[in-house]
């Protein structure tokens, strides 16, 4: 089960079971990014967000062998996906192929935001505004999917200061 909704510059808000997310439209842009103005993009469909979902956790436990950043405070995150919200862009690369980015942003619960949670002031805008963090390790993450191939791929988990 899952519910759509749309906000802002047709951004569509998806929540299934465990997830909750906002899937970003190819025409999103955001000064603050000059990457986001990719001319090679698309808009991920629900059904696209769907799929990667399903297979997320036993394709992310592989490529997480490492667990760069998950120690201490700082959980695992194939481990804790469920307290994760996302944020969904999608591309094009080189050659011709689609891929998902993914952000992960923590939130003890994504499906129930607690405006008294450590992150919350700055989650606020999540369903408005891609987030880019520089710090709060496991807590912040992202992660590439080629949907032909259903690969992950570029794992990036944010550093602690």
């Amino acid at each position: 089960m899952f519910s759509n909704i749309i906000i802002g510059q047709s951004i569509n808000l998806i929540e299934g079971k465990k997830f909750r997310g906002a899937i970003f439209p190819s025409s999103y842009k955001n000064t603050s990014y000059n990457w986001l103005e990719d001319k090679n993009r698309f808009t991920p469909t629900k059904e696209e967000i769907l799929l990667f979902e399903k297979k997320l956790h036993d394709k992310l436990k592989l490529i997480n062998k490492s667990r760069l950043n998950q120690k201490g405070k700082c959980p695992v995150i194939h481990n804790n996906l469920q307290k994760y919200i996302r944020q969904y862009l999608g591309f094009i690369d080189e050659s011709g192929k689609k891929y998902l980015m993914i952000n992960f942003l923590w939130s003890r619960s994504s499906l129930h935001e607690n405006p008294k949670e450590e992150y919350y002031n700055e989650l606020g805008d999540w369903k408005k505004n891609w987030q880019v963090w520089f710090d709060g390790c496991s807590h912040f993450w992202n992660v590439k999917y080629y949907l032909e191939s259903e690969t992950l791929f570029d794992l990036q988990v944010n550093g602690s200061s």
